[in-house]
């Protein structure tokens, strides 16, 4: 009964207009959107540490080179150094100030200054539209920070220290700010339906350091937006999302072509998250999606009815998939190649509808910007020349370091080394724990020849070893899940031709979707669903060089 309470309140607190999201809204937010992304290299760093593979987003913010970041747990728990990754994939060592692991950031500061960086305001929280910078979970070299826009779940108490954002999209330590690129505050742990942050007052309280480094609070020249109404704290406990993210969905849901050029397609008995978007390109019954996501007794769900799917083609190169019905007079999409300016607000359509039994379309669509063109063989910042690797796999053991396996094909696999060996020293730095082998490998290049030191039984023996890079592998979920899963990514997220990167949350199973800007035109197709704010969508261009390939290999339908 509570909800539907609930329900009928914000429905009439819409019709009133105190939830209404017009174009004039849209318009004010991408032009906010579209000069963060500008301002934000030069106000963010990609910052990771030493041994670990992820990557996160810090703000810098003393024009003496400190940074706020989140805290990364060091490997092992021992000391090792956060390093700032530059746009050419080498990587500075920064001093770490202070670490607050229960607030989920640290105080860094650059050991130089870098007149290319600029800090950031601080201010107050006021509006209930924000934005958050975000970046792959392991980024390729140059990739500049995503923003992705958020809503407040509902309006903080004038005296509040915390508040809540309304996803759990985003990492503890991500800093949050207005749409004006004032900082306002820091993620905390998501909870089940949405993510705290804490204020910038609240943090400088609580981090003595931070006070003689930041600027005063300021005043944020911001858009007029709704608000989110005022609604009581059982009410509150009732929400599943947030009633302005709610009107700015369906604000954005009316932007897309009307019927949309897109279906659901699922497998015979399935669970409903075995299913996948398909874009309709032809109005005789063909569409295409995701390959690797599809399985056998294909049903496809368009206008209500479920058609039988038959699968004709599919494209290792670009992972799509040619599937048919039996259909005529459908609504075909029409591509765009104009690529977007970072900060650009997209869309794509959201068809599943999770609580059914049955497949039921409901008009929904999630919403993100445009972040940058990723081209196909853009290595990651930790397979760059910068970072070495002895191509072993090695164990923490109490008498030391131990080498559990080695990789073929490597210099170290040709040496004469054999798993179970004791490393001891590596030329003259002695290896007593893993970290020591890190901080070791992070000051060396590829192609460096070293002398390796190890223990085999009674003896000590030396080998000479190459540096080669590491081939960096992504967690198979491509997100830390120990804070619990936000998502479900595509199990295949590439290599894939040119793509567009972009920052519409979307999960494994709506990937094949059209990729829409606020004009209704198709800009991409959604081809991986990589993090929680990282999606990938392919180039109109190579979908239509796909389709004829696909074309090629069937008969027509």
């Amino acid at each position: 009964m509570k909800s539907l309470i609930l329900t009928a309140t914000l429905a009439a607190l819409s019709s009133a207009g105190a939830l209404t999201w017009t174009t004039a809204h849209e318009q004010a937010v991408e032009k906010s959107t579209l000069e963060l992304a500008k301002q934000l290299p030069a106000q963010t760093a990609i910052i990771g540490r030493t041994g670990l593979p992820d990557t996160r987003v810090a703000v810098v913010v003393s024009e003496d080179g400190h940074l706020l970041s989140p805290y990364l747990r060091s490997i092992d728990g021992e000391d090792a150094p956060y390093l700032l990754y530059k746009p050419d994939g080498s990587r500075i060592k920064l001093t770490t100030i202070v670490e607050r692991p229960k607030r989920f950031v640290a105080l860094l500061k650059l050991e130089e200054k870098d007149p290319s960086l600029s800090p950031v305001r601080i201010s107050e929280v006021i509006d209930h539209t924000v934005a958050v910078p975000t970046c792959s979970p392991i980024a390729s070299l140059g990739e500049p920070a995503g923003i992705y826009v958020e809503h407040l779940e509902f309006p903080p108490p004038e005296d509040a220290t915390i508040f809540r954002l309304d996803s759990i999209f985003h990492g503890p330590g991500s800093p949050v700010l207005d749409l004006s690129g004032s900082l306002l505050g820091f993620t905390l742990k998501p909870r089940a339906s949405n993510t705290p942050a804490l204020m910038i007052s609240k943090l400088i309280g609580e981090i003595p350091e931070l006070d003689s480094i930041l600027s005063d609070l300021s005043e944020s020249n911001l858009p007029d937006l709704p608000l989110t109404p005022e609604i009581s704290n059982e009410e509150i406990k009732e929400l599943t999302d947030s009633p302005l993210r709610e009107s700015r969905e369906r604000f954005v849901q009316g932007t897309h072509p009307s019927p949309k050029p897109c279906v659901l397609i699922f497998n015979e008995g399935a669970q409903a998250t075995h299913s996948i978007i398909g874009t309709i390109v032809r109005q005789d019954g063909l569409i295409l999606t995701k390959a690797s996501e599809l399985g056998p007794d294909l049903r496809v769900r368009y206008g209500g009815k479920n058609y039988p799917g038959v699968l004709l083609a599919t494209d290792e190169k670009t992972d799509l998939a040619l599937v048919a019905i039996e259909a005529t007079g459908l609504p075909f999409v029409t591509w765009t190649d104009k690529i977007p300016q970072p900060g650009t607000t997209l869309a794509a359509p959201i068809l599943l509808q999770e609580a059914s039994e049955d497949m039921v379309s409901e008009p929904t669509s999630y919403t993100g910007t445009f972040t940058h063109l990723l081209a196909e063989k853009t290595p990651a910042v930790q397979a760059s020349s910068q970072v070495t690797s002895l191509g072993l796999i090695t164990e923490q053991i109490d008498s030391g370091v131990t080498i559990a396996a080695i990789k073929p094909e490597t210099p170290a696999f040709e040496s004469g080394l054999s798993p179970g060996d004791i490393i001891t020293k590596l030329n003259d730095a002695e290896i007593k724990r893993r970290p020591d082998l890190t901080r070791f490998l992070n000051n060396r290049k590829v192609g460096d020849e070293i002398t390796m030191t190890v223990k085999r039984g009674d003896e000590e023996m030396e080998f000479k070893v190459s540096l080669v890079s590491p081939k960096i592998i992504p967690p198979a979920t491509g997100i830390d899940i120990k804070g619990g899963i936000p998502m479900i990514p595509s199990v295949r997220r590439g290599p894939f031709p040119d793509v567009l990167a972009h920052t519409v949350p979307i999960n494994a199973w709506d990937c094949g979707s059209p990729l829409f800007d606020l004009k209704g035109r198709a800009l991409g197709l959604n081809i991986a669903a990589v993090s929680a704010t990282r999606t990938l969508a392919l180039l109109p261009q190579d979908v239509r060089d796909a389709l004829t390939r696909l074309m090629a290999e069937t008969r027509p339908f």
